[in-house]
């Protein structure tokens, strides 16, 4: 009991650590992802600060008056000049302007009951300079309470300083513009930095919240599948023309790093076939766009490229997706062919049921697949027909690989399974949580499914990971609100089977 409870805790404690660099590597991934939100946010919050500082701030007008104070009268002047004095007027004259008393005689002079607004002064260290400044809601009542407190000011501290008299040097003016207006620039710079901080922090929580799995040892943890193979990601700009999408082993320009990958798995899928007595292999994934299609297709190409006699099945009724891309590296380059080639083609396709059955020149596999889109192919490919076919072209071919939906949207894999010798499973780095990938598993392992292992696609090849090329399911399923649109589930419906009682006919 302790040793499990000692276990519970370790995982725990391995579950709530959190790895700086990945957080990271997870920040600047988002970033480049999502600079327009950044972007949109540092604008957003500039011009919103912007605005609320414009609505919220309460204009103050100031008026302000420089001057030397002197003693004695008009016809006996002098200056401060010594230290002792002029620092006694410093701590003097600031006071006075809080008293009650100056502020009684200032209310008088300005016929009020309030004062609408503040006086406050600074003196020159060491000097009889002096600048009093009024700040006032107001621009008229900040010169006029300015103007009266110069008039007054003598009056009320003669008890203190004696005889003083003002020597203006800045006379005092009325403000034009309020003294508190916001500066624009620096407004809307600490308004983006805010919209910076904001979009950061949900960057980092996006980082935080992000569950995928990114390496192996994330993957021994929820399953035992070996990996036969890790894929590399492919930079988008090696692939410029939207019709080279495709990758292939056959086609020169797909990256080397791509093409020897697919041929190391090829050889060590070969020999685990050939211990194991494995003819069917099925290829899947969880979810769609995880590059399945691509990694059957160049299976079967590769399988092809050695000698064998390979046919590809292309179970996904719903889309045809291994069928197109198989068919847009064939046909290509056989577009304008004539007479006896054309022929030798149409002799090569055999209608099976409602198949296709064709020889591919250029690659030399076979390929099986639906002449028309289906809308429930669990009844397609459940039918005993489709069992004779599987069966009859096992007996015939050397290597026979299925391409199927994902498992975990559609119960056609785990029909397919039924007609496989094994599985190969495709995982794409960084795009599934460990949950996801557990429950698209145990769909299979509940029909007994014998699994070879899985790839781990579209991994980076470098620390700041490259971009890839949309290879795989491109665009999501079409029909929804069927049947199959969600875990495996047992049993069809009526209509079901007879859509598959007409695909095969009597």
């Amino acid at each position: 009991m302790n040793n499990q409870g000692n276990n519970s805790t370790a995982q725990r404690r391995e579950q709530d650590t959190i790895d700086l660099a990945a957080l990271l590597a997870d920040f600047w991934r988002g970033l480049k992802k999502l600079w327009w939100l950044v972007l949109l946010l540092t604008t957003a919050g500039a011009a919103t600060f912007w605005i609320y500082i414009y609505i919220v701030t309460e204009p103050v007008y100031e008026s302000s008056a420089t001057f030397t104070v002197g003693t004695g009268n008009d016809e006996n002047y002098s200056f401060y000049y010594s230290e002792s004095t002029a620092d006694q007027l410093s701590k003097t004259f600031p006071y006075i302007l809080e008293s009650s008393y100056f502020q009684s005689v200032l209310l008088q002079e300005l016929g009020t009951d309030t004062l609408n607004g503040t006086i406050t002064s600074e003196t020159v260290t060491g000097s009889n300079m002096v600048t009093m400044t009024v700040q006032s809601p107001e621009p008229e009542d900040a010169l006029a309470i300015l103007q009266a407190a110069l008039e007054v000011y003598p009056n009320a501290v003669r008890y203190v300083l004696g005889t003083i008299q003002f020597h203006m040097i800045d006379e005092p003016e009325l403000p034009t513009s309020p003294a508190n207006q916001p500066q624009l620039w620096s407004t809307l710079a600490r308004g983006g930095l805010a919209g910076i901080l904001v979009s950061c922090g949900i960057l980092f929580l996006l980082g935080l919240m992000r569950k995928t799995v990114r390496t192996q040892e994330e993957l021994k943890k929820i399953t035992n599948l070996r990996c036969l193979s890790v894929m590399p990601a492919v930079h988008p700009k090696a692939r410029r023309k939207e019709k080279e999408n495709y990758l292939s082993v056959l086609d020169r320009k797909t990256p080397f790093e791509f093409s020897e990958s697919i041929r190391a798995l090829q050889l060590r899928l070969e020999r685990a076939m050939n211990r194991e007595g494995i003819k069917v292999l099925m290829v899947t994934s969880v979810a769609s766009g995880e590059g399945k299609s691509t990694i059957a297709v160049n299976l079967a190409e590769a399988f092809a490229a050695r000698g064998k006699k390979t046919l590809l099945i292309d179970g996904d009724l719903r889309k045809n997706g291994a069928s197109q891309l198989i068919r847009a590296t064939d046909y290509q380059e056989e577009s304008g062919r004539k007479g006896s080639e054309k022929k030798e083609t149409e002799e090569n396709e055999k209608k099976i049921g409602g198949f296709q059955l064709q020889h591919m020149k250029k690659s030399g596999i076979w390929l099986l697949s639906s002449d028309q889109i289906s809308k429930n192919p669990a009844a397609v490919l459940s039918h005993e027909n489709f069992a004779k076919v599987v069966k009859m072209t096992k007996e015939k071919m050397d290597c026979v690989i299925i391409d199927t939906p994902p498992c975990g949207i559609f119960q056609d894999a785990a029909i397919l399974a039924e007609y496989t010798d094994a599985v190969l499973f495709v995982l794409k780095y960084d795009f599934l949580p460990k949950q996801k990938i557990q429950e698209g598993l145990s769909f299979l392992r509940e029909d007994d499914a014998q699994f070879l292992g899985y790839v781990f696609n579209q991994c980076p090849q470098k620390p700041n990971e490259y971009g890839y090329s949309r290879y795989g399911y491109y665009n999501s399923y079409r029909y929804t609100g069927e049947s199959g649109n969600g875990p495996v589930q047992k049993g069809r419906q009526a209509s079901g089977q007879q859509e598959g009682e007409n695909q095969w006919g009597s």
